[in-house]
């Protein structure tokens, strides 16, 4: 069934032209992957992946520091509000309360009344008892400081003459508790605590699922209370980060304003505007800051953008560094800041002129302004162009070059050239060409059967075209281990399927030549028709690949991706490869098959045809 010395004929006729293919082919193959590999191919590639990256983080960064001022404006102004109501009804409270401690005071035990001293001492205990009850924070914390108030009350028995116990005495009275005084501290602690609830609120408007306890609502109290930093709690945070104690926030003008009955036009105006905004611009920008330097922020980050192959080196190299990041918010609040009372400024204007007919119609004016400024400020570079030229840019940034020029370029279109000009050759040499000039006669004159020309000769086809992807193989998987690749997910693995995938097309290509080979006796048939099939094919992939995902969109010709349905090259899917799917696998059996058929095809036609002998 097979025949040596026609194999030995077959080697002998077409060995020079299979070697000279064979060296021009991993010529072609080195020249590509490590020149493609030097990185020069990747240098357009990373600057569009970084440019992403940074303008995508960059877009973070902004949004977020607008996010937090804003949170941490609205909560602020909500706090002024909150203290303003809580200490005129703690004042009202308090004042009321007061009374009732004095008349307690007033009502002391005097010595002088009793006629003994355990009956005045039991007096005293039953009068220290009756001391007003309280029932809410403002009369408690009265009683608190009222209490100590009485502790620190002279000792007639510690000074040695009564005029400098009555001066000590004067001076103990001024420090009496005032309900004004206590009720700023009762009226600060609860507003500490309605701003607390007041966030809590909001952010369920933000997403219904949230909870106190949600990293998202932890995140925003954190901001906030930054800002207002209630009794230092938080001055950790800043020393921390090498930041100065911000000073107290500021409640005694809201008090000062309330007792000159104008304190809803201070806390509208512009200098408690500009007060809070910028604590909260400073406490925001180094909030943000401290929370992105974070490890755990930074993994997130990297998880986020890990579709682009960013590394913690490459995101290091990037610089967002705590006073970077800073700086970064305090433009962009800053910014946002300006246009925003810019904006306001207008609206406000044409308020005045009658231009919304309501006041619903001015503050959708305000929330559309808003809206847009910060659309604006945090856009990233892909959001910031037009569609198609940012899925462009994004697909380029995530496109892996060398894997493309590799896979689709070389071992998909421009590797098989060659290789198939020598299969066309060879499948019509073996079997058309030898009918055709008569010495396939002589060969079957000896005791040779039919079957054992095509098993043998198919058997060379085959051969001679694996021998040839085997040097290829060595070839490429000498060049991977001299290239150094950052950016491409091609392995040894995904390489030596690549070159599997090839064979396949081209044993698939030479069973279709073979059968032509087989079927009709001239040569000029055989090589028009399966090399003119084979060629169409190679073609057709050219051209289709310029409609396929694997070419960024900005250059894509949709309409050209029908040419891959004319073409069996198709099956060769280098994309499942790179990817690491399945989608191959059935793929390459089909090949396989066809190739197989053919080549099975063929000898059954040669063996039972007539031939012109």
């Amino acid at each position: 069934m097979f025949s040596k010395a026609l194999f030995k004929q077959s080697c002998k006729a077409n060995g020079l032209m299979w070697l000279i293919i064979t060296i021009m082919e991993c010529f072609m193959l080195a020249c590509v992957m490590c020149i493609s590999g030097s990185g020069n191919i990747g240098s357009t590639k990373n600057t569009f992946e970084n440019t992403i990256i940074t303008g995508e983080i960059d877009s973070a960064i902004e949004k977020r520091s607008i996010t937090y001022y804003a949170y941490a404006t609205d909560g602020l102004k909500t706090f002024d509000e909150d203290f303003k109501n809580y200490y005129i009804q703690d004042v009202t409270d308090s004042t009321i309360y007061s009374a009732k401690v004095d008349a307690w005071l007033g009502a002391k035990p005097v010595l002088t009344d009793y006629s003994d001293q355990e009956t005045y001492l039991a007096a005293i205990s039953t009068w220290q008892n009756s001391f007003p009850t309280y029932e809410k924070e403002s009369e408690k914390i009265y009683a608190y400081y009222y209490n100590e108030w009485l502790k620190a009350a002279p000792d007639s028995t510690k000074f040695t003459d009564q005029q400098t116990y009555l001066a000590a005495v004067n001076a103990w009275m001024a420090q009496k508790p005032q309900p004004s005084s206590t009720s700023a501290t009762s009226a600060y602690s609860s507003a500490v605590t309605s701003l607390e609830t007041h966030i809590e609120e909001e952010m369920l408007k933000v997403d219904s699922t949230y909870t106190k306890d949600s990293d998202e609502v932890k995140e925003v109290k954190g901001d906030v209370f930054y800002a207002l930093n209630p009794m230092h709690n938080f001055d950790s945070f800043f020393t921390d980060n090498n930041e100065e104690i911000p000073a107290d926030y500021d409640v005694t003008n809201i008090v000062l304003h309330i007792s000159s009955n104008d304190v809803d036009t201070y806390l509208s105006s512009d200098e408690r505007y500009n007060y809070i905004s910028d604590r909260c611009s400073n406490s925001s920008s180094i909030f943000i800051a401290q929370n992105l330097t974070t490890e755990s922020s930074i993994n997130a980050i990297m998880d986020s953008l890990s579709e682009y192959g960013i590394t913690r080196d490459l995101y290091d190299s990037f610089g967002y560094t705590y006073s970077n990041l800073k700086h970064t918010a305090n433009l962009t609040i800053a910014s946002y800041q300006a246009q925003y009372d810019y904006e306001l400024t207008n609206i406000n204007k044409n308020y005045a002129d009658g231009k919304y007919a309501t006041v619903d119609e001015y503050k959708e004016a305000i929330s559309k302004a808003n809206d847009e400024i910060i659309t604006n400020l945090s856009s990233s570079l892909i959001a910031s162009l037009p569609e198609e030229i940012s899925n462009a840019l994004e697909e380029v940034g995530k496109l892996d070059l060398y894997s493309l020029v590799v896979g689709t370029i070389f071992y998909k279109m421009a590797g098989l050239l060659l290789p198939i000009i020598y299969m066309i050759m060879v499948s019509n040499n073996l079997i058309a060409g030898q009918v055709d000039s008569g010495s396939m006669a002589y060969v079957l004159s000896t005791s040779t059967k039919r079957k054992t020309v095509t098993f043998t000769q198919a058997s060379y086809s085959i051969l001679s075209l694996l021998g040839m992807f085997i040097c290829t193989t060595i070839t490429s998987c000498i060049c991977l281990a001299n290239v150094h690749l950052t950016s491409s997910s091609l392995d040894y693995p995904r390489l030596l399927l690549m070159n599997l995938g090839a064979f396949l097309v081209l044993f698939a290509l030479s069973g279709l030549n073979f059968l032509t080979s087989c079927t009709f006796d001239r040569s000029k048939r055989s090589m028009s028709i399966g090399g003119g099939l084979s060629m169409f094919a190679l073609v057709a992939t050219m051209l289709g690949l310029f409609g396929t995902d694997v070419i960024p969109q900005v250059i894509r010709l949709t309409a050209l991706d029908y040419f891959n349905y004319a073409s069996i090259i198709t099956l060769f899917d280098v994309s499942s490869i790179v990817d690491m799917s399945t989608t191959f696998i059935w793929k390459f059996a089909i090949l396989f098959a066809f190739g197989l058929v053919c080549y099975i095809a063929g000898s059954i036609i040669f063996k039972k045809k007539d031939l012109p002998l």
